[in-house]
């Protein structure tokens, strides 16, 4: 394929081409050999071809996501899962005195294969295998950073926990019917009569069955109008967003 094919193309077939010849979903996949030393149904780790040192490991989502932004939050949290199980088996296999997790996001931050890629290096006293330089900030200079920071981790995480309490809202809106069929047989059982007065009970049954009948009908109207007080009213079935959003304050 031509440069001037790839200009032609849109980001989303660019990411499709890549994903295609992303040569780790071909080793996820089984099209291409390689040292696997654990997977599961979402993960897979595999001894690195060109390691920094004796063990490195790389451990990886089997679905293709470019970078760890990218991934879902469930799928992070399994690839991690495994991150944690590599780190502990080097630690107890080789005797290392200690593991570096590392990630490069983007080509910047170093990363060449076009696949999000979590290493795991064993390390040893002294081994030199990572030197990082020592960069000096003024007070001022740290303050400010941690203001940016801190505004926008606020906006995100604000926004997702406004998102979570929505969805559980219109998952609790949005009940089984059987669910809310069983909640109303509970509220129709009739309460225990104690044996000496069953007599009676039944004479006024004979005696007032209409009546009787109005008192439970009205009960449940009664019960239900308190249990829905304070919810929006759904339409047609579907929750109405814009109340929802008064609710929690949007």
């Amino acid at each position: 394929m031509s440069e001037e094919d790839l200009k032609n193309m849109s980001p989303e077939e660019i990411a499709e081409l890549q994903k295609q010849n992303c040569i780790f979903c071909k080793i996820a996949n089984k099209e291409i050999p390689a040292k696997i030393v654990h997977e599961d149904a979402d993960t897979i780790c595999v001894l690195d071809i060109n390691p920094a040192s004796e063990g490195h490991i790389l451990v990886y989502p089997k679905k293709h996501y470019m970078i760890m932004p990218h991934m879902p939050d469930d799928v992070l949290a399994k690839v991690f899962k495994s991150v944690k199980l590599m780190s502990h088996t080097l630690l107890k296999t080789l005797q290392c005195n200690g593991t570096t997790v590392f990630v490069a996001n983007g080509v910047a931050a170093g990363q060449k294969a076009p696949h999000v890629l979590i290493h795991i290096f064993p390390r040893r006293e002294n081994d030199g295998l990572v030197q990082l330089p020592k960069y000096e900030m003024s007070d001022e200079q740290i303050e400010k950073l941690k203001k940016e920071l801190e505004n926008y981790t606020g906006q995100v995480f604000g926004r997702r926990k406004k998102l979570v309490k929505e969805a559980e809202f219109v998952e609790k809106k949005q009940q089984p019917a059987d669910v809310e069929g069983k909640e109303e047989k509970e509220e129709a059982k009739e309460p225990e009569i104690r044996p000496e007065h069953r007599e009676r009970h039944h004479e006024e049954e004979k005696t007032h069955p209409e009546q009787r009948k109005e008192k439970s009908h009205d009960k449940k109207q009664d019960e239900r109008s308190t249990k829905n007080s304070g919810k929006p009213e759904s339409k047609n079935g579907k929750v109405d967003l814009d109340d929802i959003a008064k609710l929690f304050g949007g």
